[in-house]
């Protein structure tokens, strides 16, 4: 390894000639100040200093070994990251992506989007069955995903048709999804919610949607949004109000705190008993469990419980939030 300093009897050496005198002949210093302070590159040094890229890159890791550079994150980077361990610990979850909180509710869901589109586009491969849920941070997911090719790649719609607004409802995220893959889409053509638990079940016992149901077994990904429950929240089916206030006070009453796959949860994810649940045409709870990959992508304070109760039951494996709701969730825990 070549010394940060060769003096000879008569003076520096031939390389040290070609160090400024402000480095004092020091190689090592000199290669690091070239490296990391102006930005050169280690062919670009190596040529200016008459010397291999190799002696270089020597240069550069003994330096770094003498402490003469050091490398620091941001604050912010550590303390995200300290935050994603923090969360896949106390709530199991294989990995977790944190995004900084933007000022404006619109700059959530496209950052959230953002995020989650890249982690779907990670995360999948050609040949696999995903299941895709509905909401507006869905829609931004599948709209800002990057294009790959997944010809083999199934998509299927996991809740009824309707459940949301126009462009944010399951049928418009799953087509979206699989555009974006270059994949097949298995929309679910049946309504969101039947009018009757009657209807529901001879729905079900239709041989296509036995078949199409069934599929959902064999999912290997879901993605999905998660709902808040308050005064505030509203479903709707094509364009108007499903879910009265009436309803919806009585799903409050009952301990309702959110709803994942148009299925409403409690504060510990249970599912619960309320007059919408047998007349839900969407991928069951325990199904959607036991998948083997689960991206759930949210984030805003509204939604914090909502968020806590699906990450205690299990549902996600992968959470994509914002850095608040990820400091909020932790205080859930305590």
């Amino acid at each position: 390894m070549p010394r940060a300093r060769v003096l000879l009897i008569g003076g520096l050496d031939r390389m040290a000639k070609r160090v400024p005198f402000a480095f004092a002949g020091d190689m090592l210093r000199w290669a690091a100040w070239l490296y990391h302070v102006e930005k050169r590159t280690q062919n670009e040094i190596a040529e200016e200093l008459e010397v291999s890229r190799q002696t270089v890159a020597n240069y550069l890791s003994e330096a770094m070994s003498q402490g003469l550079v050091q490398v620091q994150l941001r604050s912010d980077i550590i303390e995200e990251q300290s935050l994603a361990a923090e969360l896949r610990k106390w709530y199991d979850l294989t990995a977790v992506h944190i995004i900084p909180t933007p000022k404006s509710g619109p700059q959530l869901f496209d950052r959230l989007g953002l995020a989650g589109g890249q982690v779907v586009h990670d995360m999948s491969r050609d040949g696999d069955i995903i299941g895709v849920a509905f909401g507006r941070t869905v829609q931004r997911l599948a709209a800002l995903m990057p294009v790959s090719k997944q010809p083999n790649t199934k998509v299927l719609q996991v809740a009824g048709c309707s459940l949301g607004g126009s462009n944010t409802s399951p049928e418009v995220c799953a087509s979206l999804i699989a555009s974006k893959l270059s994949a097949h889409c298995a929309n679910l053509f049946a309504p969101a919610y039947c009018s009757t638990a009657a209807l529901t079940a001879s729905l079900l016992a239709e041989p296509t949607l036995i078949r199409q149901f069934g599929l959902f077994g064999q999912a290997n990904l879901l993605v999905f949004g998660i709902g808040q429950m308050n005064t505030d929240t509203r479903l709707y089916l094509n364009e108007e109000y499903f879910l009265d206030n009436a309803m919806r006070d009585e799903y409050l009453m009952l301990g309702a705190v959110g709803l994942i796959y148009g299925r409403f949860i409690d504060s510990e994810g249970r599912e619960i008993d309320g007059p919408l649940r047998e007349r839900t045409m969407a991928i069951e709870l325990d199904t959607a469990r036991a998948a083997p990959a689960r991206l759930a992508i949210c984030g805003g304070r509204e939604k914090t419980a909502a968020v806590a109760a699906t990450l205690r039951a299990g549902f996600a494996t992968h959470l994509v939030t914002d850095e608040k709701t990820a400091k909020r969730l932790l205080r859930e825990i305590s």
